[in-house]
């Protein structure tokens, strides 16, 4: 049976990824430092179609990802092991973050080539390419819109999609670019990876807790934040396309988020007792970090619509659905990601 290999599979989109291949039914191998997936993921997967396999290793080493290739029938990548670096960690570990995020897509591409066996690769590419060219227009597209990126982890980005594209090719291996929006929903945690957690698990963390959420002062910033499940589907849209048309895909909403961000809280509030919400007053400090302060450009999904894919759900909905897997979940698995603030 041919495989679908997932690197950095233990973190948040990849978890959700891995979810949704085991549930088709895909022989899913996860390959990351962790031995093992984290206990209620591995009791939620437990009951898929599919087959689940946990590799651990490190994407940094070579003859670690040749040893998964010959092991494994595996016809199809995500290389998705990265580090989302913020400013303290890019300044203290920049070798660190360009290892994970660039040199190990890169030794993951060629073990990929060596094996001979893999039919299409998915590079994990990220809104954060745009950079600079966010702010400054109201729509971002995958040609016309100059990739300036600012942070480190946005160069990192462009650089996967530039070179995996170019080796790619080189190479003889298929592969499609997903340029990631902003993501929030199930399985969102803190890894110790990721330096910028969304505020949407701040506000759901304080809704488990019956605190209240003091969200930033109106007017929010412009922002088209998508829902995970969302973006799984494009994913998957991508993975299993046979003529994209491009090689390189926004994936986001394409709808600004905070025109729904009262609706959204007030859907939490009726479904979680015990938990309230308002923005700052004046002088106020708030306890739910938004990690933008300046309005963005809303990243158009034209192209990506003509794999047949479409965000399926509104911003309200996609609350609602995030409650009812916190349900599910009995809050246990993000209730602990980040101490109480405020």
């Amino acid at each position: 049976m041919s495989a679908v290999l997932v690197t950095g599979g233990a973190g948040f989109v990849g978890l959700n990824l891995v979810e949704a291949l085991l549930g088709r039914g895909e022989h899913v191998i996860v390959f990351g430092q962790e031995a093992t997936l984290p206990a209620p993921a591995g009791a939620v997967f437990a009951g898929l179609p599919g087959r689940l396999e946990v590799v651990t290793g490190d994407v940094r080493d070579a003859s670690a990802l040749a040893a998964v290739f010959a092991n494994h029938r595996i016809d199809r990548v995500f290389p998705f092991a990265a580090i989302t670096a913020g400013p303290v960690r890019e300044a203290a570990s920049p070798g660190l973050v360009l290892d994970v995020n660039l040199h190990g897509v890169i030794s993951t591409l060629a073990a990929a080539r060596d094996a001979g066996t893999v039919r299409r690769v998915v590079l994990p590419a990220s809104a954060a390419v745009y950079g600079d060219s966010a702010y400054d227009r109201d729509w971002l597209d995958e040609v016309t819109t100059p990739c300036m990126p600012i942070s480190l982890y946005g160069v990192t980005k462009y650089a996967v999609e530039r070179a995996g594209l170019r080796l790619a090719g080189l190479w003889g291996l298929d592969a499609v670019a997903a340029r990631i929006g902003a993501t929030y929903g199930p399985w969102e945690r803190d890894t110790g990876l990721r330096d910028t957690l969304s505020p949407h698990l701040a506000i759901f963390q304080a809704a488990l807790r019956g605190g209240a959420a003091i969200l930033p002062p109106l007017p929010l910033p412009r922002y088209d934040w998508v829902y995970v499940k969302d973006l799984v589907a494009g994913l998957l849209a991508l993975l299993d396309c046979t003529d994209p048309p491009g090689r390189v895909f926004n994936l986001a909403s394409a709808q600004d988020w905070s025109p729904h961000a009262a609706a959204c809280c007030d859907i939490l509030a009726a479904e979680m007792p015990g938990f309230a919400w308002r923005h700052a007053a004046e002088g106020e400090a708030p306890n739910i970090p938004f990690n933008e302060t300046r309005p963005r450009g809303l990243m158009a999904i034209d192209r990506a619509r003509r794999l047949g894919w479409a965000p399926r759900f509104a911003p309200e909905a996609a609350y609602a659905d995030y409650a009812a897997w916190l349900r599910q979940m009995d809050g246990r698995f993000i209730a602990a990601a980040a101490p109480p603030q405020g």
